[in-house]
């Protein structure tokens, strides 16, 4: 009898810990979840289906698939009363509490889709999130807006509303319930994380709705949307204006020129131009200089190295004030131009069909519009009208931040300085005005922090150091007061060999110690930027929001607000 006392008591524990388990085992069934209460919407339908070893579709180099996830999915369609619309939210939950860091994040879009669903909830899910993605009740399709359109091309506003920023607070609102309803208690912190439009989703999500998230990593935001589309069709414009094109040879050529002379600025020949405003490349240096483009020889003329300087300055009015701003020299790759010559010295231009989405489909509304055959009058004419009518919706240039600093939110945003895409002077530009909104930069950096990342181009691309986990480090910041004076970045050479740097808090620049290994961050450090800060605590916030309600008037009379 005495021997069989230990097995009996651990039968007994054990049929305890199944019944525990039993009891806690959590249901990936539709029945586990009822209707999220969201602000003004309805909601439609809730199912929720178990996923298991299950890999992300391939998105771009920089977000690569993700294998071996194992999920609860839970769709939740709604609409908003008097919208006629269907909105997805998809929310992936860890399997199992064990699996979940406690936190929600929430993800946001890129170019003309609202949301991007696997290509960017598997990395949150690996890490231990509970996400959501919205679709924002059009199909996520990055290279279309002809959901923008009625069938009689109108503007369907109440999608443009969801597009701009309303989905994205419906996400969080949906994605924080949902976790909740399946884990039995509330997410302890939530976040949001999105690049280009995504970046811009975060910005809207901050000035609209402080509150909702604690934490906010936006990089390469899409600022100021209106203008920054039609930014992108500026090189065509003045090609066409100029009577000329120009080559991508020609345009790479003078980018690695540039760089010869301004790779320096930084203290270390590592072929990126780590401060661009400290580069004072002029092309009209080049005029009469004979160069290759395949079989085909090129004099540089002076109305090519203007047309080049004119094409990197960004577009201008009819005074030559500038309307939103143009790219650096340096990039190593340009979409932008896309012109080729062929053995007989014939030009031919093949622009993204990308690039003219917005003034194709939204605009002229003409599936037959050619960006390359628009005047300049005719640009500024597009770029005014798409400023007035859909600038106070789409553009996330707002300044008033104060609801979401006072809820205790915290803010990280990034920007490569190579990006061909979206221009880093919109994050720098807005820095700024923040400054002049809050009294100063210190009392920016309280809450929101800007770094840039040379040699980085469009969400991570190129031959610079990206941020290694920057969503890591704004956690870090909201959870454990760890402030983030450096975003860790890395990045792998031609020769495989990894990268390392510490990209700089704005307006610091990183500048080589002159020692050390060029490859290494602790061979950089950050200087400088001092006199910036200084100059924006002595502004008052005046400026900040009177420069917003002239821009418009300025913009069609050529005037320059300072």
């Amino acid at each position: 009898m005495l021997s069989s006392a230990p097995l009996w008591i651990f039968l007994s524990s054990l049929g305890h810990v199944i019944a525990d388990e039993e009891s806690t085992k959590l249901v990936c069934e539709t029945s586990t979840f009822s209707a999220p209460v969201v602000p003004g919407a309805k909601v439609l339908s809730i199912t929720a289906e178990e996923k298991l070893n299950v890999t992300t579709r391939t998105a771009t180099p920089v977000l690569p698939p993700v294998s071996g996830l194992d999920y609860c999915e839970v769709k939740v369609y709604l609409t908003h009363p008097g919208a006629d619309d269907k909105v997805l939210v998809e929310t992936w939950l860890p399997i199992s509490r064990d699996a979940w860091n406690g936190r929600f994040q929430a993800t946001g879009g890129g170019a003309f889709a609202t949301g991007m669903f696997d290509f960017t909830l598997g990395y949150p899910l690996k890490d231990g999130y509970a996400a959501a993605s919205t679709d924002g009740g059009h199909p996520p399709d990055f290279l279309s807006a002809d959901w923008v359109l009625n069938p009689d091309k109108s503007i369907n506003w109440p999608l443009l509303q969801n597009f701009a920023s309303r989905s994205i607070a419906d996400e969080v609102h949906v994605g924080k319930s949902i976790a909740e309803q399946y884990y039995g208690k509330k997410p302890h912190h939530s976040y949001y994380s999105g690049c280009s439009q995504g970046g811009r989703h975060g910005f809207a999500l901050a000035q609209k709705y402080p509150g909702l998230v604690d934490g906010i990593m936006a990089s390469a935001p899409a600022l100021k949307f209106a203008k920054t589309a039609m930014g992108a069709i500026w090189p065509q414009v003045v090609m066409s204006d100029e009577n000329i094109l120009i080559s991508n040879c020609e345009m790479a050529w003078f980018d690695a020129k540039a760089v010869e002379e301004c790779d320096l600025v930084d203290g270390a020949i590592d072929g990126i131009i780590g401060d661009p405003d400290a580069c004072n490349f002029d092309p009209a240096t080049f005029v009469g200089k004979k160069i290759q483009c395949g079989s085909y020889e090129v004099t540089i003329t002076q109305k090519i190295a203007s047309v080049v300087k004119r094409i990197r300055e960004g577009p201008s009015t009819l005074f030559g004030e500038n309307i939103t701003p143009g790219y650096p020299y340096g990039l190593s790759e340009n979409f932008l131009m896309n012109v080729t010559i062929d053995a007989d010295g014939v030009r031919t231009s093949h622009p993204s069909a990308m690039l003219d989405v917005w003034p194709r489909t939204v605009l002229v509304k003409d599936p037959a519009f050619n960006a390359s055959k628009l005047s300049y009058a005719e640009y500024l004419g597009l770029i005014l009208q798409t400023s007035e009518q859909h600038g106070w919706l789409l553009d996330s240039y707002d300044t008033g931040l104060t609801a979401f600093r006072d809820a205790g939110g915290k803010f990280i945003s990034w920007h490569g300085i190579n990006d061909p895409n979206i221009p880093y002077k919109l994050s720098t530009g807005y820095w700024e005005r923040l400054g002049l909104e809050f009294g100063g930069a210190k009392a920016v950096n309280e809450f929101f922090r800007l770094f840039l990342a040379p040699g980085v181009e469009h969400c991570g691309f190129g031959p610079g150091a990206a941020p290694k986990d920057p969503l890591a480090q704004l956690v870090d910041w909201v959870e454990n007061g760890e402030i983030p004076e450096t975003l860790q970045a890395e990045t792998v050479d031609a020769e495989g060999e990894l990268i390392t740097r510490d990209l700089c808090l704005y307006p610091k620049t990183i500048k080589y110690m002159g020692l050390g290994d060029v490859k290494r961050a602790s061979s950089w450090s950050c200087e400088g930027g001092e006199d910036e800060e200084e100059t924006l605590e002595n502004h008052g916030s005046f400026l900040g929001g009177f420069k917003d309600r002239i821009e418009q008037a300025a913009l069609g009379l050529g005037l320059k607000v300072t």
